[in-house]
């Protein structure tokens, strides 16, 4: 095992060597109690991953997602919908084993969002932090990777004198394309 993961080691190195481009899918869970009272648990995030290599193992990352909601006021049972764009930039360690890259990684993010119902319309941003891990499958010698992600966000915004917690767990997959 431990001379196929070095035969293979060079290989997979030089096959994320300089960035990716990535297609994901999944699902996020806004943490904020008040927002899961209208909007139920969670939904499908999806979105696009830009990647480039900084030094040695060491990667750039933007992400640019999606996430709709549509839930009903409690009071009222009113339709309410919740649009919101995360966008996040990071940096992340990837370390090559063969065909697995397993990867590490942190950042800063920028939340726009939306909500329209009849009560009001809020247009607004907030910026946050977040934590992720995941693993790239390399798909022989191709350069497409399966990428498997678990990602924390923490993003505080603040409405009308209160705050609210936009950020929550993620996790997805995603489909990446080497050059």
């Amino acid at each position: 095992m431990i001379v196929m993961t070095l035969i293979m080691a060079p290989l997979s190195r030089a096959a994320i060597k300089q960035g990716t481009i990535e297609f994901m899918m999944g699902r996020y869970s806004v943490s904020e109690p008040r927002f899961t009272a209208v909007y139920k648990e969670g939904g499908a995030v999806s979105g696009l991953i830009l990647s480039a290599m900084l030094i040695r193992d060491f990667n750039f990352y933007l992400e640019i997602k999606y996430f709709k909601k549509t839930g009903l006021l409690t009071y009222t049972q009113e339709k309410s919908d919740f649009y919101l764009l995360p966008i996040s930039l990071g940096v992340r360690y990837i370390l090559p084993l063969g065909i697995f890259h397993p990867y590490a990684g942190a950042g800063g993010d920028f939340y726009i969002y939306y909500e329209k119902n009849p009560i009001g319309n809020v247009l607004n941003h907030t910026t946050g932090l977040h934590a992720l891990g995941g693993v790239y499958v390399q798909f022989g010698k191709l350069p497409f990777f399966l990428n498997l992600k678990l990602k924390y966000t923490r993003a505080r915004a603040e409405e009308q004198g209160k705050t609210l917690q936009l950020g929550g767990w993620e996790y997805g997959a995603g489909l990446a394309f080497s050059f």
